[in-house]
């Protein structure tokens, strides 16, 4: 389905890059999924049903988290939809004008596979009061839909939810498709209520999102699954431009949703284009898995008072360092930019970077005050190149405060794109620009780099050079091992011009094809692709992606 959205989904694209900048120099192209036009849905338009009304399955609760978290419903409704085609309400009030939505409990989705999904203008309504968008039935898939220009796109208004959620009391998800419910994360792929899957396309110039969100604000998304998206796997935005009032996506909660196998970022929010923007102030994010993704795992931007990124893990993110069409720059495990306020990352997991663990960049907008930005708890694993880069500007009174984190496993192995920088190289990389109070405080650290460059407004204390423990998780099902950094299979390094074939050494493991498989290097190679040289490559089971940690090390760090 294409509509006039194209071009100003094109604009976005256009506009990304430039304005917070991406290590060191370059801005990360993205684009927000457009809004389509509004098209036949086939069926009647529905009744508002009573909550017994082909409800979710009334099983027992799993007996993991306590049940009736969203209450009985009192007024549900199900959307009018024909099966195999898309859902698809540009103005969800104005096509179903029968619904009270100032009331309303439930908003089911009939369970089904879809190309597309689209819910715009959906109404403002109180957090203590919520709109929950649910799957009815059994499980709702989003995607694929190769060509067209977009493939999830939701809009407007405030307090709803969106959830898969499986909720026998408060009349939500499916007994069957639990997720991760009772901690069943192992083999979780394919059973949450709500998937988007975009099975890798990559069609010009539509570089789809798994679920698109803008013009919204105080709403939250929870147990859903989204993979194979062909660019970022959940993208939120309110777009600005000059002269706009300010719109913050405030209040925004993501939690308990599993990403991964993505063609760019795992979660991609806010703007990385030039000034002006919307903030986000409030963002939770917790208890996700973003694992195996394109480009950066987590790139949040124009974070403000009160975020708070906690328990998460971000795995191999930047899997197409080699081989990326957004040029350099992009292959870093998480990117954060913070404008304003207090912002606490705190108990996560960030391991397997290419690039760097982190890029953290600070960018205050007129108006937008001092910040106070706490890295505290976390652990940090295995990167090619830089552990911590640190950018930008702050006002007055601003600190960023780096405490009781743990940094292991980093390996120079970045030589297919970049020289190895010797001596000088140390763990926290500092923008000669950056402009604020930068404290280290009873960090631990292994190898033989510096912990921070000196001659900069840098203090240190506490901090101790030795032997970091591993972490260990429960059953990931797939490598992360130090100097071998997961890599999405190329001939040859495109990012950079000349470079010559990319040789693979025993160990290396790569993803390859649409699945996507992973491969695991068994002789020193230039050949490929990988199903083509069996005497090279070894093909390895699917991950399991249990990402609970184990250990009394890092008790409380991850997911729960």
């Amino acid at each position: 389905m294409r509509s006039g959205y194209g071009a100003l989904w094109l604009a976005l694209l256009a506009g990304c890059g430039g304005g917070s900048g991406k290590t060191p120099d370059a801005g990360a192209a993205g684009a927000m999924g457009a809004a389509g036009t509004a098209g036949s849905v086939g069926d009647a338009a529905g009744e508002p049903s009573s909550p017994t009304d082909g409800g979710p399955d009334d099983a027992p609760p799993l007996g993991c988290d306590p049940a009736g978290r969203f209450g009985a419903p009192a007024s549900t409704f199900t959307l009018p939809v024909k099966s195999g085609a898309a859902i698809d309400y540009a103005d969800v009030q104005k096509s179903l004008p029968t619904v009270d939505w100032k009331t309303l409990d439930r908003l089911y989705i009939p369970a089904g596979a879809y190309p597309q999904l689209m819910l715009g203008n959906l109404p403002a309504r109180d957090h203590a009061h919520p709109l929950v968008i649910t799957n009815l039935g059994g499980q709702v898939k989003i995607g694929p839909s190769k060509g067209a220009n977009y493939i999830w796109s939701m809009g407007g208004g405030s307090g709803w939810v969106l959830t898969g959620r499986y909720d026998a009391v408060s009349k939500t998800g499916d007994a069957a498709f639990p997720g991760h419910a009772c901690g069943a994360y192992a083999q979780s792929a394919g059973k949450y209520g709500i998937v988007s899957d975009d099975a890798f396309d990559f069609t010009a110039p539509y570089l789809h999102m798994g679920i698109a969100v803008q013009g919204a604000s105080d709403f939250e998304i929870e147990f859903v699954e989204v993979l194979r998206s062909g660019f970022a796997g959940i993208r939120l935005i309110n777009p600005r431009a000059a002269g706009d009032a300010a719109t913050p996506m405030a209040n925004v909660s993501v939690h308990d949703v599993y990403v991964h196998d993505t063609g760019g970022e795992g979660f991609y929010f806010g703007w990385t284009g030039m000034p002006p923007s919307n903030l986000f102030p409030g963002l939770q994010i917790y208890n996700c898995r973003l694992l195996r993704t394109g480009n950066e795992a987590l790139q949040i931007q124009d974070l403000g008072d009160g975020s708070h990124v906690h328990h998460n893990v971000f795995a191999s993110g930047g899997l197409h360092w080699l081989d990326n069409g957004l040029g350099r720059y992009q292959d870093n495990t998480t990117q954060v930019l913070t404008r304003a306020g207090k912002v606490e990352i705190d108990h996560n997991v960030f391991v397997d970077g290419a690039g760097s663990w982190l890029n953290s960049f600070y960018a205050p907008e007129p108006g937008d005050g001092a910040m106070q930005v706490a890295y505290h708890d976390n652990y940090f694993a295995n990167t090619l190149s830089l552990g911590v880069w640190i950018g930008g500007t702050s006002a007055a009174g601003s600190t960023v405060t780096f405490q009781n984190n743990a940094f292991r496993g980093l390996v120079w192995g970045y030589e297919p794109i970049a020289p190895d920088p010797g001596a000088g190289a140390t763990v926290f990389a500092v923008d000669n620009a950056f402009v604020g109070a930068l404290a280290l405080t009873n960090n631990r650290w292994e190898g033989m780099r510096a912990l921070a460059p000196g001659g900069q407004a840098i203090t240190s204390s506490g901090n101790v050079n030795g032997a970091v423990p591993e972490l260990a998780f429960r059953d990931a099902g797939w490598p992360l091992l130090v100097g071998h950094h997961l890599t999405a299979w190329a001939p040859k390094a495109t990012v950079v011009t000349g470079a010559p074939a990319v040789t693979y050494h025993i160990g290396d493991v790569v993803t390859y094809g649409d699945a996507p498989d992973l491969y695991r290097c068994t002789a020193d190679t230039a050949a490929g692709p990988p199903p083509d040289h069996p005497e090279a490559w070894a093909k390895l089971p699917a991950p399991v992606d249990d990402m609970r940690v184990t250990g009394a090390d890092y008790a409380g760090y991850g997911v729960p």
